[in-house]
């Protein structure tokens, strides 16, 4: 790669990093292309992106950020990157999961939201609920208050009912 093309690179790196809620960085060592490979598709059909990127130009991509600390942990083979899609969290979530499939999958590190973080920060991140499990949970607090009225208003109604109706078994009975 002559220079322009690092500094493009460099930069197209930067700026998906910035547009990414955010990134973790792996270390691929000990892995087979197939294995490889087989990450990568994981991370496409999930619409999460996967590239691997030279330490030293993760290291420029990164420097003049608030998160530059990061070049340290980019040390060793050339660095996967897993950028977040739509939310960090679900990235993270199939991340570890793809570890416990892969062993040689190790990750050095991550950013969020303009910080810097370490391995043990990233395995935390990936126990957070996700977006949609959010959302979810929202929603169902949302619709619960008007489930309980609809519950208390059709209990004592019920109630007066089965009475009406056991008053007019006596009388045909009675």
């Amino acid at each position: 790669m002559d220079r322009a093309s690092k500094e493009s690179f460099v930069s197209k790196v930067k700026e998906s990093i910035e547009a990414s809620p955010g990134a973790l960085f792996l270390d691929y060592t000990g892995m087979t292309v197939n294995d490889i490979n087989a990450v990568r598709r994981k991370f496409q059909e999930a619409g999460i992106t996967y590239q691997v990127v030279k330490n030293t130009l993760m290291a420029r991509a990164c420097a003049d950020t608030p998160y530059a600390g990061i070049s340290q942990l980019l040390k060793g083979s050339p660095t996967g990157v897993v950028l977040g899609g739509e939310d960090a969290v679900s990235a993270a979530k199939l991340t570890f999961e793809l570890l416990k499939d892969y062993e040689a999958l190790k990750v050095k590190g991550g950013i969020l939201d303009d910080a810097a973080l370490d391995a043990k920060q990233a395995e935390a991140l990936s126990k957070m609920p996700s977006r949609a499990e959010l959302q979810a949970k929202i929603v169902g607090q949302a619709l619960s208050p008007g489930a309980n009225l609809a519950g208390q208003l059709k209990g004592p109604g019920g109630r007066i009912l089965g009475a009406i109706e056991k008053l007019a078994e006596m009388k045909e009975n009675g």
